[in-house]
């Protein structure tokens, strides 16, 4: 492995590997420096570094829009846009809910869109013990052009955007 790492850089923190494993030698310069997260699953060590330094995010409200073979899914931590792409339909489920283990989050909240083959992604989400709540999502492809600060080429994601910003009231 090669790592190229300048000890003189500046950061707020940073994500290092498991203390003890081979690869942690090599970074004793930073855990020396300043504050370090880690975490036996990268994904939650990078989530963990972007709440740093709360520990973990307020909420986490994930937006899914269905779709016949490609569906939307976006993930946003308090307001911080942490995933946006498309994915199969087929693994959409599995991706939602390793956001949701992955994410130090007091609450989560998922919106699936009512669109073409909601119900198939519905089934999935079940499967695997995750609650939602069903939107319409009529627009939400084009209006969440203009709800970004940045544009999102990807329709599906700017979609499911879209879906996790929607303010949803359960009864």
């Amino acid at each position: 492995m090669y790592v190229t790492f300048d000890p003189a850089s500046q950061w707020d923190v940073a994500v290092t590997p498991l203390p003890g494993s081979p690869e942690s030698k090599v970074f004793r310069v930073v855990q020396a420096k300043g504050p370090t997260v880690s975490d036996e699953d990268p994904l939650r060590a990078l989530l963990l570094a972007l709440a740093y330094p709360k520990g973990g995010f307020s909420t986490l409200r994930i937006g899914v829009d269905p779709g016949q073979r490609l569906c939307g899914l976006a993930a946003v931590a308090d307001g911080l846009i942490i995933e946006a792409r498309s994915v199969t339909c087929d693994e959409v489920a599995e991706r939602a809910e390793r956001l949701v283990r992955a994410a130090p989050a007091a609450r989560f909240s998922l919106v699936l869109g009512s669109g073409s083959g909601w119900e198939e992604v519905a089934s999935r989400l079940l499967e695997r013990g995750l609650s939602f709540t069903v939107a319409d999502e009529m627009g939400t492809t084009n209006s969440a052009v203009n709800l970004l600060p940045v544009r999102l080429r990807d329709r599906n994601a700017r979609a499911a955007v879209r879906l996790a910003l929607l303010q949803v009231v359960n009864h």
